[in-house]
């Protein structure tokens, strides 16, 4: 018979056991009423039951115990069993990452990590319940809409554009030329200042692009030019031997390619998605260019119900499934821009908040980023300066059918982590695509071991940064703080940062504010001795950031 049983049986006679008595001996005392005196009262009535219900009460805490330790058992078991799960190296996504973040603390790590000042500001327009005016936190350096270029579009645009079928075809053209889309909301109008803005930071790249897609371009139109001066019956001959000589060049493959460069916006549901992506179709091409060498997509970020029927709605998880981790697999050379813009100051997203929320405590406030993900042979062709090199890492799946509680989730992902980075020295491995090829099923122990270094991990200064925000995830801080622990046993030197807190209504915003900053630092800090990793929490999922500076 186990411990646990016997504890319970013997509880129960102790507790049958103590009825018996007190019956039997108010029964006793109920026909000797006189034989009772004080001494014998504090007895029979105090001292010998409270003897009982303290044995009952030290069985009750044995057995406890003995439930705890099971328990404590069991879930060493699971992370051993973690942990054997874990030996083999998970797939590992290897690729660049350019950022620029727009907040009202500042553009960068630094700004933004160092800004104690209160930045909160009285609205002129908006006010609470009682008709007071509402703190907001704005970014005011923005410039406003009005000061900048007017958005024009094309017809395709256009929803009036019947209006200009009697037209002939030069006036038609003129005037869809000329003619700026129907004036937005405020909302949009805000937006579109916070986008120009994030474009604007991002001049670099930007002209970087410009100058390649110039090239190529210019060098596809002199080719396909040069065959003209040939005889007629020479051109097709002239076009497949030019074809060949090209073929023959020992430049890679790649560099004969156009980098393929989709972009993602993505806006509330309240904003005028039409308006923003013709207002990014006509920044770009002010960096010359051109509009065929990009395609923008609209994702709704906060409400998918509201989302028009040229959107695309899905969660940050599938998004980075299905485009990031994508992309770093593949062998063409392609970029991903993602940017991200959200507003609250305005009425529409009081009211929304209010009816959802109640949380009448919140500041209303602003903010942007700006990302774009490239991988290995982009960089080669293009060569992108200001740039990280990270290594992303998926632990657990969105699709996940377990039926742990996500506290659960977050717990088992951060052990995962823990084994990972600690048995890698903080250092890992891209398992993917070319190296797949390469390296033909090799062993557990081959792999974890491909890329660790010779540093001591206690010798490692870590920054460690999460998305979590410590005022509504009290759990969750507890738990990766439990996480750093297993570090800093380890003797390195960690130190923590939680930037959850911005934009906390917004898991978009949250999620690649996080990611922005984290590339910002990781681009300034590029030493052996200086670590730093970013942990996204997800749903039934966590994505690991690292910080590669074996590729800087």
């Amino acid at each position: 018979m186990s411990v646990k049983k016997v504890l319970s049986y013997g509880r129960f006679a102790l507790m049958l056991c103590l009825v018996l008595y007190l019956i039997l001996v108010w029964l006793y005392f109920k026909d000797n009423a006189p034989q009772l005196t004080p001494a014998g009262l504090l007895l029979w009535f105090v001292i010998i039951p409270l003897l009982l219900l303290g044995s009952i009460l030290t069985l009750l805490w044995w057995q406890k115990k003995q439930e705890k330790n099971e328990n404590n058992r069991s879930d060493s078991d699971v992370n051993t069993s973690n942990e054997d799960n874990e030996t083999a190296m998970p797939e590992i996504h290897s690729l660049f990452v350019y950022s620029r973040v727009c907040l009202p603390e500042g553009n960068c790590w630094s700004e933004v990590i160092d800004n104690n000042e209160d930045l909160t500001v009285l609205s002129e327009e908006l006010t609470d319940a009682y008709g007071l005016p509402l703190l907001i936190k704005p970014i005011t350096r923005l410039t406003e809409a009005d000061f900048l270029p007017e958005v024009y579009g094309s017809s395709s645009d256009w929803d009036d554009s019947h209006l200009y079928k009697d037209y002939d075809n030069e006036t038609y053209e003129e005037a869809t030329h000329i003619k700026h889309l129907v004036s937005p909301n405020s909302t949009t109008l805000r937006l579109y200042s916070l986008v120009h803005e994030l474009l604007s930071l991002s001049e670099d790249i930007l002209s970087n692009l410009a100058q390649h897609f110039y090239q190529y371009h210019s060098e596809d139109k002199e080719q396909s030019n040069s065959a003209i001066n040939v005889h007629p019956e020479w051109q097709q001959h002239y076009l497949v031997g030019a074809s060949e000589e090209s073929a023959d060049e020992t430049l890679p493959a790649t560099h004969s390619l156009p980098p393929k460069l989709s972009i993602y916006l993505c806006l509330p549901s309240s904003a005028d998605s039409t308006f923003l992506t013709t207002a990014v179709k006509n920044q770009l091409t002010e960096y010359l260019i051109p509009e065929i060498a990009f395609s923008i997509t609209s994702i709704v970020t906060d409400n998918d119900s509201n989302a028009a029927d040229s959107t695309l709605t899905c969660n940050i998880t599938e998004f980075i499934n299905e485009h990031v981790m994508t992309l770093s697999q593949s062998d063409d050379p392609e970029l991903c821009l993602v940017l991200i813009a959200d507003s609250q100051i305005n009425n529409e997203w009081l009211d929304a908040h209010l009816t959802t929320s109640h949380d009448t405590t919140a500041v209303p406030t602003e903010a942007g980023t700006l990302l774009i993900f490239f991988n290995k042979a982009a960089q080669n062709v293009i060569d992108i300066d200001n740039k990280a090199s990270v290594l992303l890492t998926e632990f657990g799946t969105s699709n996940d059918q377990n039926e742990e509680s996500n506290n659960r989730h977050y717990l088992r992902h951060l052990t995962a982590i823990k084994n990972l980075l600690i048995r890698n020295v903080m250092s890992l491995s891209s398992t993917n695509s070319a190296e797949k090829e390469a390296i033909k099923k090799p062993s557990a122990k081959q792999t974890n071991t491909e890329k660790k270094t010779n540093v001591s991990i206690k010798d490692v200064s870590i920054t460690a940064i999460s998305d979590i925000n410590p005022l509504i995830q009290s759990y969750d801080i507890s738990v990766y703080l439990n996480f750093l622990e297993s570090f800093i046993a380890q003797e390195a030197l960690v130190k923590e940062q939680h930037l959850g807190h911005y934009m906390p209504l917004n898991s978009w915003l949250k999620s690649f504010i996080s990611v922005s900053l984290f590339v910002d630092l990781a681009n300034n800090s590029k030493q052996e001795l200086e670590k730093s990793f970013l942990i996204t929490q997800h749903k039934k999922s966590t994505l690991l950031w690292l910080a590669d500076v074996s590729d800087s």
